[in-house]
């Protein structure tokens, strides 16, 4: 202000009018007021007719300055309309309920999404045909239900969080309020950041229950992975549509990534640019990534399957790791990388799936062979290397397979070789 005022004529008129006339004074507030309701009202802060109320009576608006502090519109929203509340709550908790237990429900908000994509124009004409065509297949309506489920788990991990903290809170009277505030705060932090959350594990488990369930680990063999995760979780099943649909599940994974933007202020306006990375991400760059790896489909064919090379690449991974344990531990995850980028690289023919699987069996077969090896020069007893074994297992065949599908992401278009 004080910058202003000493160095632009115009704003040195401005606020010497405002402190020498009432009538101007007035007029500045007025201006004010209805600058800050128009920009509440843009980015959802506050519905028309809230609006228009708070225009009738601009002193109302000191009731919402402190909502101002929340980050997300929609919080201040829900915090200050009461109908706007009864329908966000009812879209996370009954209308999900009623998507599982109702098809034609179902069908109808897959349509919905889809005139919604093509209004958006993240949705061409002839995949939102191809898309509508689809509709009433089994699968598709499988996969919308599952869908569903993922919706109705949006909300547990915030139930939990705020469960487990105010629980400690009543359960340590004698702390001091700040740490006790800060401890809460905590908690509140952890369960955002953590990978995999209570709402992330019942969408898992929820997955298991399917394989299960349906006897098919095929038609869940992504889903059931990456649904234990945090947020990617979300993807899980449009990607899983990815080998029957491709079509939508571009459109969906594009559909929910675009929408999550938002989340981000000013970054996530609608049209902004971070919004039209998203939508290259998981719409073009997939297209991209399908039309690349069917090229190199056609060029491999020519090769004879391979899966010996499994062994001989496990005990290379595992000597490897006993020497960047020993002497460099962060490169200890690039070895398990390299283990999965190799299976692939020398799989000859075998389809994407097969690939994967290798790179599980050689990252499994990696840390087995390293398991051995410590056991054989004493660092560990037997009893002491179970756990540490079992987890070793877990996350080197993990990131085995994370290493196929980042080389099959990385290899250099062969369209041109191809044809």
């Amino acid at each position: 202000v004080l910058c202003k005022f000493s160095c632009h004529n115009k704003w040195r008129r401005h606020y010497v009018g405002m402190l020498s006339s009432l009538g101007y004074l007035k007029k500045a507030i007025n201006g004010k007021v209805i600058e800050l309701l128009g920009g509440w009202y843009t980015s959802g802060r506050i519905s028309q007719t809230t609006t228009q109320r708070l225009l009738a009576r601009p002193w109302r608006i000191m009731f919402h300055l402190p909502f101002l502090l929340l980050i997300i519109p929609g919080l201040h929203r829900m915090f200050t309309d009461w109908q706007f509340a009864k329908e966000k709550i009812y879209y996370f908790t009954v209308r999900p309920v009623k998507l599982y237990f109702n098809a034609e429900m179902r069908k109808q908000w897959l349509l919905d999404m889809i005139a919604q994509g093509q209004k958006k124009h993240i949705l061409t004409d002839e995949d939102a045909q191809t898309i509508t065509s689809q509709v009433d297949e089994p699968y598709i309506q499988k996969y919308l239900k599952s869908l569903a489920v993922h919706i109705c788990t949006l909300p547990v991990t915030q139930i939990v969080s705020v469960a487990i903290a105010i629980i400690y809170w009543l359960m340590h009277p004698d702390m001091p309020k700040p740490e006790r505030s800060v401890a809460v705060g905590a908690i509140l932090l952890i369960f955002q950041i953590i990978p995999i959350s209570p709402g992330s594990l019942t969408r898992g488990l929820y997955v298991v229950y399917m394989v299960i369930k349906d006897r098919s680990f095929k038609d869940y063999n992504i889903a059931v992975f990456l649904g234990f995760f945090k947020y990617v979780g979300y993807l899980a099943f449009p990607i899983q549509m990815t080998y029957r649909y491709p079509a939508l599940a571009r459109f969906m994974a594009a559909h929910w990534a675009t929408d999550a933007v938002h989340i981000i202020p000013v970054f996530g306006e609608r049209g902004a640019l971070f919004e039209h990375l998203i939508f290259c991400i998981f719409y073009n760059w997939p297209l991209t990534i399908r039309r690349r790896m069917l090229a190199r489909t056609v060029l491999r064919e020519k090769l004879a399957r391979r899966y010996w090379h499994i062994i001989p690449i496990a005990v290379l991974a595992a000597i490897g790791l006993v020497f960047f344990s020993t002497h460099l531990k962060p490169a200890a995850a690039a070895v398990a990388l390299l283990c999965g980028a190799f299976t692939t690289i020398y799989c000859g023919s075998a389809p994407l799936l097969k690939r994967i699987s290798a790179a599980a069996i050689s990252g499994f077969l990696t840390a087995t062979f390293y398991t051995v090896i410590i056991l054989y020069r004493g660092h560990l007893t037997i009893s002491k290397a179970i756990v540490p074994a079992m987890w070793l297992c877990f996350g080197v065949t993990l990131i085995a397979a994370i290493g196929v599908i980042i080389t099959e992401l990385s290899l250099p278009d062969v369209e041109n070789r191809a044809g």
